[in-house]
Parts: structure tokens; sequence; C-alpha cells
């Protein structure tokens, strides 16, 4: 489970990254948010993983989009 959870963290930084440099209600933003869920989806299809790691890959999705944003900020 942290394997799954890390990955999918490692796949949501360079799109948090983006989209904090990313204006509200925009299509970039938009994509930064949903595009990662897709790979989601389709990873855990792939590795034919079970209902069970849903809540792993979600907390995976918002921290990799959280520490992709803040590694902006430190480079700003």
């Amino acid at each position: 489970m942290l394997g799954i959870t890390l990955l999918i963290m490692l796949i949501n930084l360079p799109f948090g990254y983006i989209r904090s440099k990313s204006t509200n209600l925009s299509r970039k933003k938009g994509r930064c948010i949903y595009i990662p869920i897709l790979i989601s989806i389709a990873l855990r299809k792939i590795l034919f993983l079970n209902y069970n790691v849903i809540p792993f890959m979600v907390a995976g999705t918002i921290a990799g989009q959280f520490f992709g944003g803040k590694i902006k900020k430190i480079k700003t």
C-alpha cells in the first residue's frame, strides 16, 4: 500500500507544480487535477488492484498536489 501511495504521489508532483503556476478556473488547472486522477484509475486497473487501495491513492494524489505546489513556493 505504501508503494502505491508513493508512486501516485510522485506522479502528482509535477502536476501540482504546474497547477500552482496557473490561474484560477483555467483549463490548465483543471487538466492538472484530472489527468493524474485518470492515471491513477488506469494504474489501478492495470495492476488489478481492488477498491481497498482507493483511499491510499487519493491520499497520494492530494499529497503530490500539495507538495508540488510547495516546491513552486520554495523555488520563488
